[in-house]
């Protein structure tokens, strides 16, 4: 088989094409798989700072239900010992 010598520029040419053309595609597509990658780590970093902050202001508001409901309890404790030592000094009195 005899290749015409004429050819073989043209041939030379299309291979540096086909190369140069892939590796620009290559590098290409990799810089947009790093970036749907980084973009993706993003919203998983953002996500998990919501979930964190949400979680947070639930505990606050908990801590803030059980100070407020053992608050009160105290304070409906102390108005019983109020009530009990009041009638108390009432007995006391009706005795006297």
């Amino acid at each position: 088989m005899h290749i015409d010598p004429n050819l073989i520029p043209i041939f030379a040419i299309s291979v540096g094409l086909i190369i140069t053309v892939t590796a620009i595609l290559t590098d290409s597509i990799t810089k947009y798989k790093l970036k749907v990658e980084q973009i993706r780590a993003d919203a998983l970093v953002r996500s998990e700072e919501v979930r964190t902050k949400n979680q947070l202001e639930l505990e606050k508001l908990l801590r803030q239900e059980s100070t407020a409901s053992s608050d009160y309890g105290n304070a409906n404790s102390d108005e019983k010992n109020e009530d009990y030592v009041d009638s108390k000094k009432a007995k006391g009195r009706i005795r006297d």
